[in-house]
């Protein structure tokens, strides 16, 4: 009888993953291309191994619009999350425009998910994870690549360099 319960939690476990890897798949086919710059951060972790800490500059545009909307009774951005617009430059580079507010949206605005946590905004991820001993290439990044979608769920799938060129 164990057994059984055991196999039926691994199936509904490994249906779970699958789920979450198509939806991913799905998103980095069909998604949005959008660029986030990047602010600067220290590239590299002793426990983790080579990586880039990210933060880009649409995420300290957010924080003063959050502090501004605080009221500036507190430094501190309470937890939460949310959506902002952001609008396309010519090159695809994400612009800050607003905080969502269930607004009609113009044509050419997107939707991206934040997060507030620990009086910093996150948008999808801080890290990028990249091969041991590639850190001097992923020096020249600006920009981190984007996928989105509708929902303003976003994926991670490239850094980008100051001419718009994909890092490999």
């Amino acid at each position: 009888m164990i057994k059984r319960y055991l196999i039926a939690i691994a199936i509904v476990v490994l249906s779970i993953f699958n789920y979450a890897i198509y939806n991913n798949e799905e998103l980095i086919t069909n998604g949005k291309t959008i660029l986030l710059k990047l602010a600067p951060v220290d590239p590299r972790s002793l426990m983790q191994g080579d990586y880039m800490r990210l933060n880009f500059k649409i995420n300290q545009e957010l924080w003063a619009k959050l502090w501004k909307i605080r009221g500036k009774k507190s430094m501190y951005i309470d937890n939460g999350s949310g959506k902002i617009i952001v609008k396309l430059d010519k090159n695809r580079v994400a612009k800050f425009v607003d905080i969502y507010k269930n607004q009609t949206l113009q044509k050419d605005n997107i939707l991206l998910r934040y997060k507030a946590r620990d009086n910093r905004v996150i948008l999808a991820t801080n890290a990028f994870f990249f091969q041991e001993g590639k850190a001097k290439l992923y020096e020249k990044a600006k920009y981190g690549e984007f996928k989105v979608d509708k929902n303003g769920k976003m994926l991670l799938v490239n850094m980008v360099d100051k001419d718009f060129k994909r890092i490999k």
